[in-house]
């Protein structure tokens, strides 16, 4: 784990030749606050100071930065900021940043006259120094102890989420969406048994978390969460879905979901990382726990997403509900958004029922399972919380070891005080 020797870059503290992007981004260096043991301690990383400079003095190379420096400075702050060294918050990953405005100079000279800046920055925003080593030892975790990593990975994950959309809450609010290292000793992995401080100690070593607090950690920022993202999607479903989930085009399972189709849904309902693959003694709610695991995964692909969003929305990647066979309630909901674009006003309402080990073959059975899925979402009025929604989908999943079949209703209503009628289809033919 790690990069070893393969992300060094030089960048200079006095200007070279003037076309020399890399090596004279930086002309100047910063005076570092404190002294003796602090004054060592911030010279790792850059500072916010110090990073206004690199742009400051890019712009000889690319004049069209100080005329988007404020958006600029953002996309580097979501992407490379909040590293928590010594006792300075708010430090930034200098591979990232350097290889960031490296990349950006380079595609605005490339660019039109008059180019569409945010494009080009969204663009030139992407994981730099995670791509420059591995993380072995968490996909090592991840092999070992799938179970306890999902539920780990989940947290992390919705902890950030959360926390970006709430940067005005409370303090208190945004404190506890802080995972706890329980102990500020050294906690050493194990292949054999599952240590939660232990990998977070991993993590927080190798960069992929930081600290809040002496005994809590977080994601840093976007490009780490990119990592996270990928590792809890590997978890879920396997190292080749989740690489094939990531090739899907933006919103790809919603405009299926429109067309009453169901094939990548029944894909990723199948779709399985060990445990649920390799046995026959899982419940129900088993596989609907997977199976929400499976979304939550994809979601933060953009596969929910409505095809003309530029970004997922990170309000929109975590259903609303997820709930235990047995409870008198539906096992599964969604608030996505409409065929035109209007968020929380398509329901995605879904039961399960399980298929046992001697039916896996029985395709008349699965189409009956189904079809005793859907009957069941209409017959305990299921979709009555689906508050403000104008479009629904109701879904009848039978699902097994490695086997799933799907039966999907879809309606639309005026309005919200008006009755559901069915369609064939979501997706209104032009003209």
């Amino acid at each position: 784990m790690g990069s070893g020797a393969n992300n060094i870059k030089d960048i200079r503290m006095v200007p070279t030749e003037e076309n020399d992007i890399r090596g004279s981004i930086l002309s100047a260096s910063h005076p570092h606050s404190g002294s003796g043991m602090d004054a060592l301690t911030d010279s790792f990383w850059f500072n916010t100071n110090e990073v206004e400079l690199m742009l400051d003095n890019s712009t000889r190379w690319c004049a069209k930065i100080a005329q988007h420096k404020p958006l600029i400075m953002q996309t580097i702050r979501d992407w490379y900021n909040e590293y928590f060294i010594g006792r300075f918050r708010g430090k930034y990953n200098p591979w990232s940043v350097s290889s960031f405005i490296e990349s950006l100079c380079l595609l605005l000279n490339q660019s039109d006259a008059e180019p569409c800046v945010d494009e080009i920055v969204k663009s030139a925003a992407r994981p730099y120094w995670v791509t420059t080593g591995t993380t072995g030892l968490i996909e090592a975790q991840i092999d070992k102890h799938g179970p306890q990593f999902i539920r780990l990975a989940k947290r992390l994950l919705r902890n950030y989420e959360v926390a970006k959309l709430t940067k005005n809450t409370s303090q208190r609010l945004r404190e506890s969406l802080h995972v706890p290292l329980i102990s500020t000793r050294l906690n050493l992995i194990s292949m054999e048994q599952f240590s939660e401080p232990g990998l977070l100690t991993l993590c927080l070593f190798a960069g992929y978390l930081t600290r809040r607090h002496s005994t809590s950690v977080c994601i840093p920022n976007h490009e780490v969460y990119q990592v996270w993202l990928a590792l809890f999607a590997r978890a879920v479903m396997g190292t080749e879905m989740a690489d094939n989930s990531t090739n899907y085009e933006r919103g790809a399972l919603l405009s299926e979901l429109w067309q009453g189709k169901t094939d990548i849904l029944c894909s990723l309902a199948i779709s399985s990382h060990g445990v649920l693959s390799n046995h026959n003694k899982f419940l129900e709610k088993d596989y609907a726990n997977h199976f929400a695991n499976t979304i939550l995964a994809v979601s933060r692909f953009g596969m929910l997403s409505h095809p003309q969003q530029q970004l997922v929305r990170l309000a929109h990647v975590v259903p609303i509900r997820e709930n235990h066979s047995g409870l008198g309630k539906c096992d599964y909901i969604m608030l996505l958004y409409s065929t035109d674009n209007q968020p929380n006003q398509l329901g995605v309402v879904i039961e399960f029922k399980l298929i046992t080990k001697d039916k896996r073959r029985d395709c008349k059975y699965h189409m009956e399972r189904a079809q005793e899925a859907i009957k069941q979402i209409a017959d305990r009025d299921y979709n009555t919380c689906l508050i403000g929604c104008l479009e629904r989908i109701d879904i009848g999943v039978a699902i097994g070891n490695n086997v799933a079949y799907a039966i999907p209703k879809l309606y639309r209503r005026k309005t919200v005080d008006k009755p559901w009628s069915e369609v064939n289809s979501l997706v209104k033919r032009r003209c």
